[in-house]
């Protein structure tokens, strides 16, 4: 039998699902930031469209997770854009 590893596509997957039904409740960064292993980016990527949110990002395998929240008080999710492998350069200093 098969087993795939879901811890890997649980965090993903579940702030997508958190996104979808953010009518029911608000998901913010008061959630995220206990509960999601990220990295905090100095800046938003330029495919963010958004004005005044901060964003922060997480790699899963060869995928760049960058999670996309309002700059307020509230702090709420905005969106979650995923680039894969090619579609972003990483530095470290």
């Amino acid at each position: 039998m098969l087993e795939i590893p879901m811890k890997p596509l649980l965090v993903p997957a579940l702030l997508v699902a958190a996104a979808v039904s953010a009518h029911a409740q608000e998901f913010g960064y008061m959630a995220f930031e206990p509960s999601v292993n990220h990295i905090d980016l100095k800046t938003c990527p330029a495919k963010v469209t958004a004005k005044d949110v901060f964003c922060r990002a997480t790699l899963q395998n060869d995928t760049f997770h960058v999670y996309v929240f309002k700059d307020d008080e509230d702090m709420t999710f905005v969106e979650m854009l995923s680039f894969e492998d090619g579609e972003y350069e990483l530095t470290f200093k």
